[in-house]
């Protein structure tokens, strides 16, 4: 087993990685900038692992229980809300699919006659209970403080400029400030992963980013979080009680570094046009108070579906966890988990099989973009 350890990337996953691995590893975490600063800190703080991973309720579980085992925990609260999804008439065998999960049902509309417009096209609703939300700034925060507390290094502002590998292993990172010789490697720089590297292990990664609007509407504490799979759009209510609603937006092509904080005009629309005739609390002339988008670009595969896997066919002793859509934040406890089940070889308590490296067929970005809404 890999004794010294550098985990590239602080955002989410690079932290739940150093948090799993720290009881019997010297972990080393590095990052380009500070620590938990970079993509993850954008995060709308849903915590929807069993909507966003409905095909794999174990790693739901367990993502689940890492945020209740977590709860109370320096700065972080988990606040739990049940997440819901309106179902259209076309749309009802696939729902009563769903609802065959634990902790999933399906009800009549006329449940959420206060949350839903009268003109809205549904006909019941997908509700989910294992859900929450939480500050993603006190997560993260609470995660450095509970790596450093486990013995982790922390060096934010140090840039790895590639991963060392000789004789077919990984022996250390290149930093701006010098080598670092380790015994593994875990890289987990979400879009940077892929141009990390490229010399070593090509990777089907593209940039995309999610948009973000803050609406002023009258939603009241208790509000559930929701979304509808062909707006492709989320909202929750925030602590100030503002509605937070976002979607996806992918690029046409590679971004630069000037491009990639940019608005596409999806947003507008699903808020302007067809979120009035959704949900009750939302007018055609609703305010905004502010816009968001992350000035970093997040990462994508083309199964919409993250990469953690030590792959055959790269160096020994190197871990990749990045892709993952935007639908990290919410599965930091399996990440974690899936990382040093990869790393020292241990069963892991779900499968690691659908972030296998070896499911895709490519490894460039040429693909195209697929929603994290399942249709």
């Amino acid at each position: 087993m890999a004794d010294e350890v550098v985990i590239v990337g602080s955002g989410i996953a690079g932290l739940a990685a150093a948090y799993r691995l720290a009881r019997d590893h010297d972990v080393l975490l590095v990052d380009r900038s500070g620590i938990g600063e970079g993509t993850s800190s954008r995060a709308s703080g849903v915590l929807t692992a069993p909507v966003d991973y409905p095909d794999q309720p174990a790693w739901s579980a367990h993502a689940t229980q890492f945020f209740s085992d977590l709860d109370g925990t320096g700065t972080f609260s988990w606040i739990e809300r049940e997440f819901i999804r309106g179902v259209r008439p076309a749309d009802s065998d696939a729902a009563e699919d769903t609802a065959r999960a634990d902790g999933v049902s399906l009800v009549d509309a006329d449940v959420y006659a206060d949350v839903f417009d009268d003109d809205a096209p549904y006909e019941r609703v997908l509700v989910w209970e294992d859900c929450g939300y939480c500050s993603v700034d006190d997560l993260l925060a609470t995660m450095h403080r509970e790596v450093r507390n486990r013995g982790v290094e922390c060096r934010p502002d140090t840039a790895v400029t590639s991963v060392l590998v000789e004789d077919g292993a990984t022996v250390g990172v290149e930093t701006v400030y010098g080598t670092v010789e380790a015994d593994a490697v875990v890289v987990a720089a979400g879009s940077q992963t892929r141009s990390l590297l490229a010399d070593v292990l090509p990777l089907p990664i593209k940039k995309f980013t999610w948009n973000v609007a803050y609406l002023d509407v009258d939603v009241a504490e208790g509000y559930p979080m929701g979304g509808d799979q062909r707006l492709g759009a989320y909202w929750r209510r925030t602590r100030d009680g503002y509605l937070l609603v976002g979607v996806e937006h992918p690029y046409e092509s590679e971004p630069s570094a000037d491009t990639e904080a940019t608005f596409g005009d999806r947003l507008d629309t699903v808020f302007a046009e067809e979120l009035p005739t959704m949900l009750a609390a939302v007018d055609r002339d609703v305010n905004v108070v502010r816009y968001e988008v992350c000035p970093m670009a997040d990462a994508t595969t083309p199964d919409a579906t993250g990469i953690i896997d030590a792959p055959a066919d790269g160096p020994d002793d190197l871990v990749v966890a990045a892709g993952f859509h935007g639908a990290g934040v919410m599965a930091a406890g399996s990440i974690g988990t899936a990382v040093r089940a990869r790393l020292t070889g241990e069963d892991a308590p779900f499968s690691l099989d659908p972030f296998a490296l070896s499911r895709f067929d490519t490894r460039g970005p040429e693909f195209p973009f697929k929603t994290l809404f399942s249709s």
